[in-house]
C-alpha cells in the first residue's frame, strides 16, 4: 500500500533467519544499483545488511541496465525458520513528496495471524534501526500483512506460543521477553511519529507492540485484548504503557479478565485514537495523518517525538524544563526551520 503521492523509492522484504541474513541471488533477483547503500555481493550471496531506507538509487535485476520504474523491489529468499517459511519483515519506503520519506513496516507471518516469533522480532528490531537512519524520513506505519485465505484479519496476535512453551528456565524466559522489549524499544527509538495501523487482532505482544507507537488507528471490527493470565503467564514489558492510555482501573479490568475488546471500546477508552469503518477507510485516515506530519517542520517533529518521550518519565517541574529546552534548541542553527514556518504563516492569504 502506499501513503504518498510520489514515487516509490524503495520496497525492501527482510526474511529473517536466526543464523544468517544471507540470500542467494538467482534470476529476476532485485539488486541494488552499483554503490547504493543495499549491499554487498560475494560469492556467498546477497547480504542484507542495508541502510535501506536511505536508498534512492534505481535498482537492477542483474545483467540489467537502469530504467526508471515506478517501483523497485529488494527480497531475500532465507526462510524465517524452518517452522516459519513465510514469516518476514516487510518495508517499504515511499517518497511523499520530496525531500520527505513515508516507511511502511508489515509483520507477515499470514498462516498464523501474524504471531512473532525469536525470529520475527529480531527483523522488527533490524528494521527500526535502518529505517531510523534515513534523514528524510517524515513518518512510519506499522502495520500486520494480508493474512492466509481463510483467516482472520490480523495486526499481529500475539507472541508464539509453541515458542514459549519451549522455555524451562529463568534465563529462557528472560531472554525471550526481553527481546520482545527490545522490539518494541526500536519502534520507540524511531525518531518520528510511528502510526499503529490495526485491522483484525491486535493481542499480548501484539497490543504491547502497538502501546509502542505513537498513534493508533484502528477498524471497528478489530479486536483488542491481553489473554496472557488463561495460559499462565502474567502481562508485562510495554503493557506498563496501557495504564497511561486508558487508566489503571480499565488497565486492571483488561489485565486480570483477559476480556477481549471490540474496536468501539478501544477507542472509548481510550487504547486507539481513531476508529473508522472498514480497511479502505483505514487506509484514508492514515494518509490523512502522514499528510498532515509530513506537512509539519521536519526538525520539530523529531524534537517532539523526543520531548514527548521525555514526559512520560519525568516529573512536571523535569517535563517543564526538558521543554524550555527543546524550545531553545530550535534557535540552535538561528531558527531556520522555525523562521521560515512562521514566515510562511505571516504571509498566508487573508
Amino acid at each position: 500500500m502506499s501513503y504518498g503521492s510520489g514515487r516509490v523509492v524503495m520496497r525492501a522484504a527482510i526474511l529473517l533467519a536466526r543464523q544468517s541474513t544471507r540470500a542467494h541471488v538467482g534470476p529476476g533477483t532485485i539488486l541494488p544499483a552499483r554503490g547504493s547503500p543495499l549491499q554487498s555481493i560475494s560469492s556467498g550471496g546477497l547480504a542484507c545488511s542495508s541502510q535501506f531506507s536511505n536508498c534512492s538509487r534505481p535498482f537492477l535485476a542483474v545483467g540489467q541496465r537502469a530504467q526508471l520504474p515506478a517501483r523497485r523491489t529488494y527480497a531475500s529468499t532465507s526462510p524465517a525458520s524452518a517452522s516459519e517459511p513465510q514469516a518476514k519483515v516487510l518495508c517499504e519506503t515511499v517518497e511523499h513528496s520530496p525531500g520527505h520519506n513515508v516507511a511502511t513496516i508489515s509483520v507477515s507471518n499470514p498462516r498464523k495471524l501474524n504471531i512473532v516469533s525469536s525470529p520475527l522480532i529480531e527483523g522488527l528490531i533490524t528494521t527500526s534501526q535502518e529505517v531510523s537512519k534515513d534523514g528524510a524520513l517524515r513518518a512510519v506505519i506499522l502495520t500486520g500483512a494480508p493474512t492466509a485465505t481463510g483467516k482472520a484479519p490480523s495486526f499481529i496476535g500475539g507472541a508464539d506460543i509453541r515458542e514459549m512453551s519451549q522455555m524451562s528456565s529463568y534465563e529462557e524466559a528472560k531472554a525471550f521477553i526481553t527481546l520482545i522489549h527490545n522490539g518494541c524499544q526500536a519502534l520507540r527509538d524511531i525518531p518520528v511519529p510511528v502510526i499503529g495501523r490495526v485491522n483484525g487482532f491486535a493481542l499480548g505482544a501484539g497490543l504491547e507492540i502497538l502501546a509502542s507507537c505513537d498513534l493508533r488507528i484502528a477498524t471497528k471490527g478489530s479486536t483488542f485484548g491481553m489473554p496472557e493470565v488463561k495460559i499462565g503467564l502474567p502481562s508485562v514489558v510495554e503493557a506498563a504503557y496501557l495504564p497511561g492510555l486508558m487508566g489503571w482501573g480499565r488497565t486492571r479490568r483488561f489485565l486480570y479478565l483477559a476480556e477481549n475488546i471490540d474496536g468501539k471500546t478501544a477507542e472509548e477508552w481510550g487504547l486507539v485514537e481513531r476508529l473508522v469503518d472498514d480497511e479502505a477507510a483505514l487506509d484514508q485516515a492514515v494518509k490523512e495523518w502522514t499528510d498532515m506530519i509530513v506537512s509539519m517542520g521536519p526538525k520539530c517533529i523529531r524534537s517532539q517525538k523526543r520531548l514527548m518521550q521525555k514526559w512520560e518519565n519525568s516529573t512536571v517541574d523535569e517535563g517543564i524544563q526538558a521543554g524550555v529546552d527543546a524550545l531553545a534548541e530550535t534557535f540552535a542553527d538561528g531558527g531556520k526551520e522555525p523562521k521560515q514556518l512562521m514566515q510562511r504563516f505571516l504571509s498566508r492569504a487573508r
